[in-house]
């Protein structure tokens, strides 16, 4: 018997040498949860079949292929992204972005990865084949906090992701703009004209990114359309009705998150499609009651949920109107949104008909490319 006991203790030490061995070998960009320590196996879960075949790249961009650009700290981002080249790109065309969003939080990065370059190749068959534009789709993690956030949510890029201390998680709004600067440089390269600014599309935590992505950085966004937002994307306003609205919410400390103030007449041009579904329950916004003692969220904060419960409902087609004559007050030039009457969590072939019209008419040059936009009948629409 006390040769067996010593038997297995000597396994379990050797066991756990390997395992800290292991550990110590993962990519940081791996691992799954913000504690140094994990030793969370990388792997892929949730496979629905093979990952298309991305190229590395060589110096020459090929049209219809994916290539998957590795991550360049000193170009300013810390993540990897893909990039689908059509076959023709228009003069003056402009790069179409779609962040990344799995859903999946503390999952290891090669998920990420393997549901980046899916999307990538997806938004190329649904958007940019028919618009002429190459795709990029970034892949950032969303590695697992022991705070209360529960994760660093920076597929919808929130207030903690954004002040993150780490400059591998810490302003994805920067890495995005370094990868589309990347991009542009390699597009030049081959040939390919396209503009400095880029068409932004995005739904549910992606949707929340694009839009404050408009907020922040409204110049390099020729156009934005994002859905399955709960009803509120970020507000271009400091205060209402006597309240201070932070980020997410609003932008009364943007220098602080961002070191720059809000550029109110660049936001103002900025073609914005908005939709939310009619039967969508899908809300970043903790639904009442609650009480802050126990309150956990990884998209805001509980005095913000408070807030935006009593100012604009906890129903998220209630915010619709609400949030739709705050942004006419601020003075959007062409801003739409659409309600989608008996549609869940998800985007209908419809709707995404809809958005290729809307960033074909803003790349052609034409005005109310948002406003002009209309669906089936029996949609409710409410449009400036």
């Amino acid at each position: 018997m006390i040769r067996l006991v010593m038997a297995i203790l000597t396994v379990m030490v050797a066991q756990g040498e390997l395992q800290a061995q292991s550990a110590e070998a993962l990519d940081p960009r791996a691992r799954v949860s913000m504690n140094p320590n994990s030793q969370i196996p990388d792997h892929i879960s949730e496979i629905v079949g093979p990952a298309p075949t991305a190229e590395v790249y060589n110096g020459a961009l090929t049209p219809r292929t994916l290539y998957r650009v590795e991550a360049d700290p000193d170009a300013g981002f810390h993540w990897p992204y893909y990039l689908f080249v059509p076959e023709v790109v228009a003069p003056g065309s402009a790069v179409l972005i779609e962040p990344n969003n799995d859903g999946l939080s503390g999952a290891p990065f090669e998920t990420h990865d393997y549901w980046a370059a899916i999307r990538n190749e997806q938004l190329f068959i649904d958007y940019g084949q028919h618009l002429g534009t190459p795709v990029l789709t970034p892949v950032f993690p969303r590695p697992l906090d022991d705070g209360r956030d529960g994760n660093l949510y920076i597929h919808a890029m929130t207030r903690a992701a954004m002040l993150h201390e780490d400059p591998r998680y810490a302003r994805p709004d920067r890495q995005l703009l370094a990868m589309l600067d990347d991009a542009h440089a390699k597009l030049a390269a081959s040939g390919f004209d396209v503009g400095e600014d880029a068409l932004f599309w995005g739904f549910s935590a992606a949707g929340d990114f694009v839009t404050r992505m408009a907020v922040l950085h409204p110049e390099r966004v020729r156009a934005v359309a994002a859905g399955g937002l709960g009803g509120l994307p970020i507000l271009p306003v400091t205060e209402l009705d006597g309240e201070t609205l932070s980020f997410p919410v609003g932008v009364a400390d943007l220098e602080l998150i961002t070191g720059r103030a809000l550029n109110v007449e660049a936001l103002r041009q900025t073609p914005v499609l908005l939709y939310q579904g009619g039967a969508d329950e899908n809300d970043s916004v903790r639904e009442p009651p609650f009480t802050c003692d126990a309150f956990r969220s990884d998209s805001y904060s509980c005095e913000q949920a408070q807030w935006v419960n009593e100012t604009f409902g906890a129903s998220t087609l209630d915010r619709v109107p609400f949030v739709q004559d705050l942004y006419a007050e601020f003075g959007m030039r062409d801003l739409n949104s659409l309600v989608l009457p008996g549609v869940e969590h998800t985007t209908p072939p419809e709707m995404e008909a809809r958005i290729r019209d809307f960033f074909s008419c803003v790349l052609a040059g034409e005005s109310a490319c948002a406003a002009g936009v209309s669906l089936s009948e029996g949609i409710t629409e409410h449009n400036e």
